[in-house]
């Protein structure tokens, strides 16, 4: 799979994220003895913004360096 492949997938989980939100946050709140409302509000948006974030810069990153003396 190429790089953009990778980003469209991480874009699709996070709207997968998005679109199951509630019952993540149920879910998160009663595996970890959270507040919901701190599991809707923060975890799952940071979440969200966390996979597109990384979804956009899936074909940006190329592993190249910039040589340096010794």
């Amino acid at each position: 799979m190429d790089a953009s492949g990778r980003g469209l997938l991480l874009h699709k989980l996070a709207d997968l994220v998005e679109r199951d939100h509630l019952l993540l946050a149920t879910l998160e709140a009663l595996d970890s003895d959270k507040v919901f409302l701190m599991a809707y509000f923060v975890d799952l948006i940071a979440t969200v913004k966390t996979l597109r974030y990384y979804g956009g810069w899936a074909d940006k990153i190329q592993g190249k360096t910039i040589p340096v003396g010794e």
